[in-house]
């Protein structure tokens, strides 16, 4: 009998393997080429059965019941995850698609619970004003800064200037009778026992950045506040101001103007004194005590101040229009926009044995004057009676550093920037540079702790600490100007704080679109550590929640008035009728006043880090960006009026002018009222839309309402750019937005269309045509991104 082939090919295998050992457990087969366990056979054994079930199904079905076989095996499964699956919104989803668990309200939660449970104000307060000097590039302030954003965890970045700028040598101003010194002025503050500040070393003198140096003595002259008002009253009133020393008071219009209009007038230099009748009723006249016994001024409080023309032209005055990113970058003439005439800063008690010497000559000018024996007369002084003024800086390029935080967003665009100065022209800052640096330093403590809970924001947000504000906005304009193309492609808005505390009453200036994030932030502030009273409370008590026009004065120039950022400045400052008088830029802007005067256990910093954070964090974490285009347009419309009223009784026969006025007129009037009310209405919806929760099946819908909220943030972000010109205002073309801007005349607050008022100032109807022209096509690319 013959065996089969196979059966001797198995028994040759089973042969093969005879000499092979065996243990319990983890059967092992071995020979000189390979190594197999049962775990392997096992496996193979798997593969086999499902190749062999495969083989099956494929004998017994064709092609098509075993391919409608899998897909009803799929619908199945999806409609079981479909039914069960729980509903989300789009709100949820972004989050979830970035592993971050935290709703609004935890975030929220986290990160006023984190400034709650501490207040570290004091601490960086103390760091940057008390044993510091915060001066320009000053490198301890740098160091500091740097050292608590890297305990926090965050990667900074320090960005690197070279401006143009002074270091002060010395000031002089001396009283000459008969060409002899009769009483030298000492150009510094008092000391004061209980202020250590007041006892440091180095006396710093008053001075003014950006002065021209120089030596003068000739007679002087009092002119008020060295406005062109007061320049032609004294001209009408034939006082002989040429060639004379013009002796104004601080206030009404920055001190830059106030030089360039004495140059205008023929002087050959400036003093700018504080005169305590300026400060309200807060005066010793009224029976106040000053600093340090009582909160009036101190009468040899100093106010040093730049004196570029930096609400024309911020920034490094030989750099115009482009950044000073090294040191070998072009600097070209200051000429324009610095003044070339020098100038000084006096306190009211220096001041007064010279302004007393004009008594009887001349006229009486301005309001009034407290100022010992002085009667507001303009002089000119006798011919005997001179002064001698001497103002001396070091000019060169100097390195200022800005400092940069970046925590990344979901989305890559919608920026959010709080920015806040360190730097000061006095060795002590405590309400100015300390409280704004210690602020944002709170602020990121904050949301470094939500950043440990895992949150990554909706939108990027960037803390910035600027360097070189006081000389003339020289940081914030830098950054601007390095960083144009992606600020206007990302920011949604920038807030500021400048002058963060120096006073118990809340104020705020803004862009009317931000206005309703400001006051929904503001309700949820605890103020001052009050449980049952709210930062809205308070403001509404002191000013009916009032948010002012932006002025002229700080960093915020860049973002509103040059890229069309919407903008905002927050601080805690006294009343122009009760609270103690702010002593700025001067050696007794102290932690001991801030103290004594302010928020001695530093609760209105802690509020304030609050607020500001919340609002930052309500731009960032709602998928819309939730601007109130009504309130804004209302606001135009509102302005607009008043200058199309004044148009017609400047050119009341020109018929073309009016009706192209007309014409813009019923424009706005079209987007005001109809567009920019659907186009809210619609945000509403849409706010509503990307918060229902939806099931699964149902995820076209989210696919819908996501297109509309990008076509929705794109548009919020563009409005304001709409009315960025290219053409920038008449000898202020670096000042490009034409809804508002920093008074020309007067820098220290905001002008209204300031291209068509200033054009109907001077009766210039083809300037007046001009902007007409350019409002007719911003509005009416208004009213197409609304629609």
């Amino acid at each position: 009998m013959v065996e089969p082939e196979d059966n001797g090919a198995e028994a040759t295998g089973l042969q093969q393997y005879s000499g092979d050992s065996t243990r319990d457990g983890d059967e092992e087969i071995t020979n000189d080429s390979f190594t197999l366990t049962s775990r392997h056979r096992g496996r193979s054994n798997t593969i086999s059965s499902i190749v062999s079930g495969y083989e099956i199904v494929k004998e017994h079905m064709d092609k098509k019941r075993f391919f409608y076989l899998i897909l009803a095996s799929l619908f199945l499964y999806l409609g079981f995850v479909a039914a069960f699956a729980p509903r989300t919104s789009l709100s949820r989803d972004f989050r979830r698609f970035h592993s971050s668990k935290l709703t609004n309200a935890e975030v929220y939660r986290i990160y006023l619970n984190s400034l709650q449970q501490e207040n570290r104000a004091k601490k960086h307060v103390y760091k940057y004003a008390g044993h510091m000097s915060s001066e320009l590039g000053d490198s301890s302030a740098l160091k500091y800064t740097l050292d608590e954003f890297l305990d926090m965890e965050y990667k900074p970045k320090i960005e690197k200037y070279y401006p143009w700028v002074g270091e002060l040598v010395d000031t002089n101003v001396a009283l000459l009778e008969d060409d002899k010194v009769v009483y030298q002025a000492s150009m510094v503050e008092d000391r004061i026992k209980d202020d250590p500040a007041t006892h440091m070393r180095r006396r710093q003198k008053g001075f003014h950045q950006y002065s021209k140096n120089g030596n003068v003595t000739t007679r002087y002259v009092f002119c008020n506040y060295g406005s062109i008002e007061d320049y032609k009253q004294l001209l009408k009133k034939n006082v002989d101001i040429e060639d004379k020393i013009h002796i104004v008071r601080s206030g009404k219009l920055v001190s830059g103007l106030k030089v360039k209009n004495a140059e205008l007038y023929g002087a050959s230099s400036v003093i700018i004194y504080t005169d305590p009748f300026d400060d309200g009723k807060i005066t010793e006249k009224y029976g106040f005590l000053h600093y340090p016994y009582g909160p009036a001024r101190n009468p040899s409080y100093i106010e040093r101040d730049a004196v570029n023309y930096f609400s024309d032209t911020p920034g490094d005055p030989t750099t115009p229009g482009y950044p000073s990113k090294d040191y070998d970058t072009e600097h070209t003439s200051p000429v324009g926009r610095v003044p070339r005439i020098p100038s000084v800063p006096m306190s009211a008690k220096d001041v007064q044995p010279i302004l007393e010497k004009l008594n009887g000559k001349g006229f009486r000018i301005g309001p009034g004057s407290n100022i010992k024996n002085f009667e507001s007369f303009t002089g000119p002084s006798s011919f005997k009676d001179k002064i001698h003024l001497h103002s001396e800086l070091n000019y060169t390029i100097k390195e200022i550093a800005s400092i940069e935080v970046s925590i990344p967003g979901i989305f890559t665009e919608g920026e959010i920037i709080i920015g806040a100065h360190r730097d000061s022209l006095a060795l002590s800052s405590a309400g100015d540079a300390s409280s704004g640096s210690a602020i944002l330093l709170e602020i990121a403590r904050g949301m470094s702790r939500l950043l440990k809970h895992g949150w990554k924001p909706l939108r990027p947000i960037k803390l910035i600490s600027w360097d070189g504000e006081r000389s003339g906005l020289l940081g914030s304009t830098d950054y601007a100007e390095a960083h144009s193309a992606i600020l206007r492609r990302r920011a949604l808005a920038y807030l500021n704080l400048d002058n963060a505390v120096s006073g118990t009453s809340f104020h705020c200036k803004a862009n009317p679109l931000l206005q309703d994030v400001i006051h929904e932030a503001a309700k949820l502030t605890e103020f001052n550590g009050h449980e049952d009273r709210t930062l809205y409370d308070h403001w509404k008590h002191n000013s009916n929640a009032t948010i002012s026009l932006l002025d002229g004065l700080s960093s915020y120039n860049s973002f509103q008035y040059h890229l069309g950022v919407p903008s905002a400045n927050f601080q805690f400052s006294a009343n122009d009728t009760s609270g103690a008088v702010y002593h700025s830029n001067s050696i007794f802007d102290s932690p001991t006043w801030l103290e004594k005067f302010t928020s001695s256990d530093y609760k209105l910093h802690n509020t304030m880090a609050m607020f500001v954070g919340l609002t930052t964090l309500m731009l960032s974490e709602n998928e819309l960006a939730k601007f109130n285009t009504h309130i804004y347009l209302k606001k135009t419309y509102n302005w607009y009026i008043e200058w199309y009223s004044k148009l017609s009784s400047v050119f009341p026969n020109d018929d073309e002018l009016n009706h192209l006025a007309k014409r813009v007129l019923g424009l706005l009037k079209v987007a005001t009222w109809e567009d920019s009310v659907r186009f809210d209405q619609q945000n509403d919806l849409l706010y509503k839309e990307c918060r229902e929760a939806l099931p699964v099946w149902t995820f076209y819908k989210k696919i819908k309402s996501y297109i509309k909220l990008q076509r929705s943030n794109s548009k919020s972000k563009q409005i304001d750019q709409l009315f960025i010109t290219h053409r920038g205002l008449k000898d202020r073309e670096w000042m490009k937005y034409s809804l508002l801007e920093p008074d020309k005349f007067q820098g220290s607050v905001g002008d209204v269309l300031p291209g068509l008022h200033e054009a109907l100032a001077d009766m210039d109807r083809e300037e007046v045509a001009q902007w007409l022209t350019i409002l007719l096509s911003q509005f009416s690319n208004v009213r197409y991104l609304l629609q």
